[in-house]
């Protein structure tokens, strides 16, 4: 007896038996003969289109990780550049108490050097071992910060000595140590533009922050019968009286390690430290942070 082919099952389509050619054997089913050509095209267009998408969301993803990254980077940088400017620029000015005046309205102080001093060209010589002197031309802006160095206001050295903005040990003169630190901008060994310190000891500058590609400095000048509150920002060059400075506004224009923008999709456009609209061409971020910093020591004389 010939054994019975199973049925399919309930809405399983059924299988159509077509005769071979001629001296063969048997039949061909339908589920037997493959994919035709046109059916294999379209699958690979499909699967091609689905492994594009799959790598530009991948490509995108990596994209904007590394901006993030960068943009971190750079606001982590300009944070400490300024905080470090900030702490220096809270103590110019400082000296310890002498006494009080002869009315008792306020403390006497040894100290009478200016409390800071700038340069719009830069420095000729940061590292000199006398008065600093500015370049006679230039837009890189550079300053000075003077206070009394003391071992609770600096980090002392083993023995003791307080320190300047590169932790050398200072000299002192008449029994008092005072730090003449110069924040200034060069080239550093990576060819990126750096925030460099250097002191009156003679030490060469060093670099202390990285990515910082401009510095445009202001300063916060009193006026003579009120020497307590700023009653104008200018430039070094505008100062009239460094004694009479009692606020310093210092903005930072930093820009990126890498170049992480796509100059064809990504917005290029910044402002400068002056408020001006620019665009970055070689694809780095570029972003100005501003601090200003009141000179304690003098607003409160």
């Amino acid at each position: 007896m010939k054994p019975q082919r199973p049925s399919p099952p309930a809405g399983f389509p059924r299988m159509r038996s077509e005769p071979r050619a001629a001296g063969s054997v048997g039949v061909i089913h339908r589920f037997e003969q493959g994919l035709s050509l046109v059916e294999l095209m379209v699958a690979m267009v499909v699967g091609l289109v689905v492994v594009g998408a799959v790598l530009a969301a991948f490509a995108a993803t990596g994209r904007t990780g590394r901006q993030q990254a960068a943009l971190t980077d750079l606001n982590d940088n300009a944070q400490l550049a300024l905080a470090l400017l900030s702490r220096d620029l809270a103590q110019a000015g400082y000296a310890q108490a002498t006494g009080l005046s002869a009315d008792g309205s306020r403390l006497q102080r040894t100290y009478a050097d200016r409390p800071v001093f700038g340069c719009q060209g830069g420095f000729q010589k940061p590292n000199t071992v006398s008065a600093v002197a500015c370049q006679p031309d230039g837009d890189a802006d550079a300053i000075e910060v003077v206070y009394q160095a003391e071992v609770a206001n600096t980090v002392p050295t083993a023995a003791n000595v307080p320190t300047d903005c590169l932790g050398n040990g200072l000299t002192a003169v008449a029994g008092v140590y005072t730090a003449y630190n110069r924040y200034y901008l060069a080239t550093g060994a990576t060819g990126r533009s750096e925030l460099h310190c250097a002191s009156r000891q003679g030490a060469a500058g060093q670099p202390l922050i990285d990515q910082v590609q401009a510095m445009r400095i202001v300063y916060g000048e009193a006026h003579a019968a009120a020497p307590r509150v700023p009653v104008r920002y200018v430039r070094a060059g505008e100062v009239s009286d460094w004694g009479l400075v009692v606020s310093v506004r210092v903005c930072l224009l930093m820009r990126s390690a890498d170049a992480v923008l796509n100059t064809q999709d990504d917005s290029l456009a910044y402002l400068d430290c002056d408020g001006a609209t620019r665009q970055a061409q070689d694809g780095h971020w570029y972003r100005a942070y501003t601090r200003t910093a009141t000179l304690r020591n003098r607003a409160a004389l």
